[in-house]
């Protein structure tokens, strides 16, 4: 029995918030959730977390109907190709910084509501997305789907999860403003002037690694590629999570991985808190969703997915996963059934 790294789930909430904008575009509830083959019993479950496999197709339902990347949260399509735009004048570029400069133009190029530029100072650039109407009447999705993409984009484009002074938002937070903060490596900020990200200074020197050849993988595995980039795209993360798999049953502690990756604990911290996260975060977020994993695709017993992810018996693991989505495993396994069948 074995998971695949990349086997990352969504949480349910931001799902919930892409169903909402796909409702008020007129969007059938049900052939919506027929092609992205969720349950319609999540629905009702806002701490399910749904499969990227899953995800992307939702997502990819909604912007091949609208054509419309930005699921009609604008007031205008963003039509397909915007983002395949961005990362292709991306990775013309040498550096971050240059990166920056040229997506800002891009951004003013295809989105005629906001005022896009890339400013420096104070040991800081940013690129800053001004409503040209003055106060910002968006939604918070509309942000987030702004923010979040550009940020995927260049931290693919740079090969690495780019450390964020803060992700600013000129909204009130969502609801899920925690699974927000996940996503992004560094502060979260709302009630802001406008939106942003601001990025430290040493960032504008790293190097684009990305070329035009690896550009129709990455957009056609979208949004699950993008997920990855801000998520395991920080190759120390992604080192430790694997590490950590490869070592189950057996839960290795932080000096142990760290001996494995020859470096010391402290070091190890460090690094995984400048990068937004914690060893004890990405443990229990590959534990979860490699039980996800296993109980919606196959029979496997309970009591063998918690031994097989180290749980001391099946009870613990119950627990745990009641912490992690709201309901047992046994009654999750329920609710996901038809999807294999």
């Amino acid at each position: 029995m074995s998971a695949k790294t990349s086997a990352i789930t969504v949480p349910m909430r931001g799902a919930l918030a892409l169903i909402d904008a796909a409702l008020a575009q007129g969007i059938p509830l049900d052939a919506l959730l027929e092609q992205a083959a969720i349950d319609p019993s999540l629905l009702d479950m806002p701490r399910a977390r749904l499969s990227l496999k899953q995800f992307s197709r939702l997502y990819a339902s909604i912007v091949g109907t609208l054509d419309d990347e930005a699921v009609g949260l604008l007031g205008y399509p963003l039509r397909n190709g915007s983002v395949e735009t961005f990362c292709r004048i991306g990775s013309t570029t040498t550096t971050f910084g240059d990166c920056l400069q040229v997506i800002a133009r891009g951004c003013n190029a295809v989105m005629g509501d906001f005022k896009v530029d890339c400013v420096s100072g104070g040991g800081e650039i940013q690129i800053r997305f001004r409503e040209r109407a003055g106060d910002p009447v968006r939604s918070t999705l509309a942000y987030e789907i702004i923010l979040l993409a550009i940020y995927a984009v260049m931290s693919w484009l740079v090969g690495q999860r780019l450390p964020l002074v803060c992700a600013a938002f000129p909204c009130a937070p969502p609801r899920h403003r925690l699974d927000l903060r996940a996503l992004l490596a560094g502060a979260v900020r709302f009630h802001q002037p406008c939106g942003a990200l601001r990025f430290p200074e040493q960032a504008g020197a790293l190097h684009i690694v990305r070329n035009a050849d690896e550009i129709p993988r990455f957009i056609r595995r979208a949004p699950a590629s993008f997920i990855e980039a801000v998520l395991v795209g920080d190759l120390l993360a992604a080192d430790v999570r694997r590490v950590v798999q490869q070592a189950l049953p057996s839960l290795l502690s932080l000096p142990d991985v760290a001996e494995r990756l020859a470096m010391s604990p402290r070091t190890l911290h460090r690094k995984l808190e400048a990068g937004g996260t914690s060893f004890q975060k990405i443990k229990d977020g590959l534990r979860r969703d490699m039980a996800l994993h296993f109980l919606t695709r196959g029979s496997t017993p309970l009591k063998q997915i918690a031994t097989s992810l180290g749980f001391s018996d099946q009870s613990t693991f119950q627990r745990a996963f009641v912490q992690w989505t709201g309901v047992s495993p046994g009654e999750y396994r329920r609710l996901t059934q038809p999807q294999r069948q």
